[in-house]
């Protein structure tokens, strides 16, 4: 997949927090990556969610069918406390190796803040990019745990208020916002799943550490969206789909497995 298919790269790191007997819902996911029907490679997510914790970890797979789109691995992960209805990131990761692409990244993050945090290999900066100041990291979230929807109160979570939102990210080079906004709701069937999900519009907006001239089709892109499904005892919504136009074709993440609960404990989840 080319660099300018998605305004950046997945994320995370997985932590084990020290709470023993704390009930965490298990959260397991597997995709299939499209442009233009064509699959070019798959996905997988794993991650636990309790009221005020969570772990993730996404594992990915390219096999490059084209210049355009290219092969190799990645996998992220990220972990945090969950306070007043949002993640608060503690730990972020990614590796990704590609034939276009190559990045490790590590941020220590706490209060929504990055406290420190490194991005390998070094690139010099170009003439046009944006600088990327202390300010851009703080109030943040990393790319992975702005994958987490949270609904207050205690009504249904698959419903429009899930979509209202806007995640300001820093994924270790870049900082951008993630906007949503309500599209419809429908039902959703896979393998593992059968039930609603709501469906939002994403608008992404490079705030720092981009180039404008190569981030401005994203920018301008309107046919982005996301299914979000809900985690069973959560307040949380996690990503089950995900579409977005690009100059060579629909990208699809297409789920071909969810399973969006499943009881643990989290001494158990260490183990």
């Amino acid at each position: 997949m080319s660099r300018s298919t998605l305004p950046a790269a997945a994320a995370a790191l997985l932590s084990c927090l020290a709470m023993p007997a704390l009930a965490q819902e298990r959260v397991s996911a597997r995709y299939e990556i499209l442009i233009g029907g064509l699959q070019v490679g798959i996905a997988g997510f794993e991650g636990r969610v309790s009221q005020d914790s969570y772990q993730a970890s996404v594992s990915l797979r390219l096999s490059g069918v084209s210049r355009v789109i290219a092969s190799g691995r990645g996998s992220a992960m990220a972990s945090g406390r969950i306070l007043g209805g949002r993640a608060v990131p503690a730990n972020y990761s990614l590796t990704l190796n590609t034939t276009q692409q190559n990045d490790a990244i590590r941020m220590a993050m706490a209060g929504g803040s990055v406290r420190s945090h490194s991005a390998e290999p070094e690139r010099p900066a170009a003439a046009d990019e944006v600088p990327v100041t202390a300010s851009h990291r703080q109030g943040v979230l990393d790319p992975l745990s702005a994958g987490l929807f949270f609904v207050p109160g205690t009504g249904p979570t698959v419903v429009a208020e899930a979509c209202a939102k806007t995640f300001p990210v820093f994924d270790g080079r870049q900082r951008y916002d993630l906007s949503f906004s309500y599209a419809r709701t429908e039902n959703l069937k896979v393998a593992g799943y059968d039930g609603p999900a709501v469906v939002c519009n994403a608008r992404y907006r490079p705030i720092a550490g981009h180039r404008p001239a190569v981030t401005a089709p994203m920018e301008a892109n309107r046919d982005m969206q996301i299914w979000l499904a809900p985690v069973a005892g959560t307040r949380a919504l996690v990503p089950a789909r995900i579409a977005i136009r690009t100059p060579v074709g629909m990208a699809e993440i297409q789920p071909t497995r969810l399973e969006l609960g499943g009881p643990t404990t989290t001494a158990s989840a260490s183990r």
